[in-house]
């Protein structure tokens, strides 16, 4: 067990210069618009007709060793009736477009993709239900078959998690899905 965390510990590889990160961190993520990235990650949403996309790592650096968060703003277009059907039977809360708590914020790169008029409507049972991530936030335009889904480490829905009792020897191991790749 000691050997495995020395090497979980050890840090090979290139080494990225000041120059390199400030580069890379000043580049406007790009937007993709292949679902099937989605899709394997959001099966409980339905078919997923058309997404635009973008993913972040804000705080991603060759330097520093452990994991890296990966934050995902999509615009989806389901099945037509798919988000009245997933809205139904579940209390929606009316979403108002800005930065406040309960609000649908979306990044500058992605609002053109938005539906014009959208009634934007949120529910946390459904950001659980829906969702497997660290964190995540649904809003739904039932009017377009729009959904708009903020997450940091979106996990696929098989992912496993081996859970081991508190006896020293054992810890909880949730498996951290690599960056979605479009």
């Amino acid at each position: 067990m000691s050997a495995l965390l020395l090497a979980a510990t050890v840090v090979t590889g290139c080494a990225v210069g000041p120059a390199d990160v400030k580069a890379e961190a000043s580049k406007a993520p790009e937007i993709h618009t292949v679902t099937e990235t989605l899709a394997k990650r959001l099966p409980k949403l339905g078919r997923i007709v058309s997404a635009h996309w973008q993913q972040k790592a804000p705080h991603a650096d060759s330097r520093v060793p452990g994991p890296t968060d990966y934050y995902v703003s999509a615009l989806m277009k389901l099945d037509p009736g798919s988000v009245a059907a997933l809205t139904a039977s579940t209390q929606m809360q009316p979403a108002v477009v800005g930065a406040e708590p309960e609000s649908i914020s979306i990044p500058a790169e992605l609002a053109e993709f938005a539906p014009a008029g959208a009634q934007w409507v949120h529910s946390r049972v459904l950001d659980e239900s829906l969702v497997r991530a660290d964190s995540a936030e649904l809003y739904f335009d039932p009017a377009s078959d729009t959904v708009y889904l903020s997450a940091t480490n979106v996990h696929l829905p098989d992912a496993v998690t081996v859970h081991v009792g508190p006896d020293g020897n054992q810890v909880t191991i949730t498996p951290t899905p690599p960056a979605p790749t479009p």
